[in-house]
């Protein structure tokens, strides 16, 4: 008797030399993370039922590279203390759903389970707890609310007269939202900041860990700087090499890392140290490439991250660490896009100070599952915001848009308490565009006529694909010296919408360089001049991903100069 139980597990980061498990569902080379269909864990028992205790939903689990496992201990000595397993881990997840798939009884393998190719394909993978995490996720769904606001609000020391004294923070061009948000971080055991679009998050975050190591940092003991994507975190890295050059760890495959960031790399760091080595040591007269770039060692990795001052990686990332390492502070950017297991992974390291930074105001975590919606859409920010009413910094300045873009963004998804911080001669309008009113540089297009085609969950509007193109095509031949295509951004709802525009604009002459993203996509970045494609056009009026504000957020604040929506 053969029980085969199936076991329908969420995945929110996975190394690419396993992704043949998952279907990419978002054909979209830009993006930098990708969302997986869930893969089928089927766990076998000769001659018995399959024990209910081993795993159950809600669990948070981890897979395992069997084979890298087996080969690694099989080439140990008996004696060889077994390596910690976190080595081999290849994802990260959360058990949605646990349900009995097959009981049989036969006295030979089925064929599909003998075909030779099949067999080749298959690769074994286990299955492990992730035990770091699950009293987080206990505490998450248990949490003692007082506890936690107390803990909120827990003032650990006093930085006014800090402060006070510091030139360099006194000469900075900070408002006063910006300036409370990191008088809190300081100050504080938990802040959450809000950050709407172009208040200068960023550079708040920034200024907040450099502080931090200003102030308060001791040897040994780095900062540990997190976000949900690798684009994220090299933004935040660029922001903090602005202001110094930091004994920094760009923690991740190189091939995940902006180029211009591969130096803080810890392969490139592990060289450097092992040239170092090579170059003290008085008996090694030659340098070999194995002993230069071979893999790295536990106690190389170690010492590396001992000596830096920032390690900035992304959350999943964290779990691949040592579970002794420690983190006295911890900041973490758009942590309103990250799923609760994720963030708990680095949450579970830290011993003094965290700061989440965020927006519940704009996208969520990217759930591409129906039944891992329930579960995970809200994000542990916007759970602490709304459940514990634990009270955030919201920046409250905005430095992006034309002071005349920001007012409906403003009134219909901040209550009105969104500020401008520049005027409107910092945006200057482009000439090429003929708005109506001058001092507002926004039009709408009615594309008369235009109705949207449906390919199965395709949706496209091919008038609309032609008009933007138009008008792409009749902005850059200018070539005015304040317009380039760089300064253009197009973004839509629609993945297929996307394609039909690139598509287009390569049959025509047009410069390169025009950005074309969905609106998530586009999330944490900005342009001179945007259109907008909402393709929707039906006789039921359906608008379908529109309804969404948090995604219409996102689609409204985008333009600094002009917007034009068709």
């Amino acid at each position: 008797m053969i029980s085969v139980c199936c076991a329908q597990i969420f995945f929110s980061d996975i190394s690419r030399s396993s992704k043949f498990f998952w279907t990419d569902t978002e054909n979209d080379d830009e993006q930098e993370e990708k969302c997986f269909e869930p893969i089928f864990y089927f766990e076998h028992y000769k001659y018995g039922k399959i024990p209910s205790y081993h795993f159950n939903i809600g669990d948070s689990v981890a897979l395992i590279d069997q084979e890298q496992l087996d080969e690694y201990l099989s080439k140990q000595n008996k004696t060889d203390e077994k390596p910690p397993l976190r080595l081999f881990y290849q994802s990260f997840g959360i058990i949605l759903s646990i349900y009995p798939l097959l009981s049989i009884k036969f006295t030979y393998w089925p064929l599909s389970l003998t075909n030779s190719n099949y067999l080749n394909r298959q690769k074994l993978f286990r299955l492990e707890h992730l035990l770091l995490i699950k009293p987080f996720l206990n505490l998450s769904d248990n949490i003692d609310k007082d506890q936690l606001k107390n803990y909120a609000q827990d003032q650990i020391r006093n930085v006014e007269n800090n402060l006070t004294d510091d030139n360099e923070y006194n000469h900075a061009t900070l408002n006063n939202s910006q300036r409370q948000a990191i008088k809190n971080a300081l100050e504080n055991r938990l802040t959450l900041i809000q950050g709407p679009p172009g208040t200068g998050k960023t550079e708040t975050s920034a200024w907040i860990i450099h502080l931090w190591l200003k102030k308060f940092f001791q040897e040994g003991q780095p900062i540990l700087i997190c976000a949900e994507t690798h684009q994220a975190v090299d933004n935040l890295t660029r922001r903090l090499l602005q202001y110094r050059q930091y004994r920094l760890i760009r923690y991740g495959e190189p091939r995940t890392v902006a180029p211009d960031l591969h130096k803080y790399t810890l392969p490139t760091q592990i060289e450097l140290l092992r040239r170092e080595k090579q170059q003290s040591n008085s008996n090694t007269t030659t340098t070999t490439n194995k002993s230069l770039y071979g893999p790295p060692k536990p106690k190389e990795i170690r010492e590396i991250i001992s000596k830096c001052q920032i390690l900035c990686m992304t959350c999943s990332g964290v779990g691949i660490l040592e579970p002794d390492f420690k983190f006295p502070f911890i900041l973490i950017d758009e942590a309103s896009q990250i799923t609760e297991p994720n963030i708990l992974i680095p949450l579970v390291r830290i011993t003094d100070q965290i700061v989440l930074v965020g927006d519940q105001k704009q996208l969520p975590p990217i759930i591409k599952m129906a039944e891992a919606k329930p579960l995970l859409e809200r994000s542990f920010f916007q759970r602490l915001l709304e459940n514990l009413n634990i009270n955030s910094i919201m920046l409250d300045t905005q430095y992006r848009m034309h002071p005349s873009l920001i007012d409906f963004p403003s009134k219909v998804f901040y209550d009105g308490s969104l500020k401008t911080g520049i005027k409107p001669e910092q945006r200057p309008i482009p000439q090429e565009i003929k708005f109506i009113n001058k001092q507002i540089p926004l039009m709408f297009v009615d594309v008369d006529q235009s109705y949207e085609t449906i390919h199965g969950s395709n949706i496209y509007n091919r008038q609309e694909v032609e008009l933007i193109c138009q008008t792409i095509q009749t902005l850059l031949p200018r070539r005015q010296p304040n317009l380039s295509p760089i300064d253009i951004g197009v973004i839509t709802p629609y993945t297929r919408q996307v394609k039909e525009i690139v598509e287009k604009l390569s049959t025509i002459q047009v410069p390169k360089g025009v950005e074309i993203r969905t609106v998530d996509g586009f999330q944490g970045r900005e342009k001179n001049i945007i259109l907008i494609s909402l393709v929707r056009s039906n006789d039921e009026n359906e608008i379908g991903f529109l309804i969404n504000e948090q995604r219409m957020n996102v689609l409204l604040t985008r333009a600094k100069c002009a917007m034009i929506v068709f």
